[in-house]
């Protein structure tokens, strides 16, 4: 995950900040679900959770270059279709969809 937000600084369809990504607002919906429920304040963060972003601050990227990603069990049916209709599908892993 922290791929997609790192992608998305890069990118020129998105803020060019971590912070700006992670709390974009598009027409009144976060980006991230953590950040819509609040989890993002509460959620204990682990060590591998520091290690993962710790390698893909230092470039280590798997992602294919990703810039989407939804978990189409516990997602809108909306949202999904939005997913498949308007992004190209990249792969998936541990129930994870990513995409471009």
């Amino acid at each position: 995950m922290a791929n997609v937000v790192l992608n998305r600084v890069r990118s020129e369809e998105f803020p060019d900040t971590v912070e700006g990504v992670v709390f974009q607002n598009v027409n009144g919906a976060v980006q991230f679900s953590p950040v819509a429920d609040g989890r993002y304040y509460s959620v204990p963060i682990k060590d591998s959770t520091l290690e993962s972003v710790d390698r893909a601050l230092a470039g280590e990227d798997y992602s294919e270059g990703a810039l989407y990603f939804v978990e189409r069990d516990l997602a809108d049916s909306d949202n999904v279709n939005w997913f498949d209709r308007s992004l190209t599908r990249l792969f998936e892993y541990e129930g994870h969809e990513f995409y471009k």
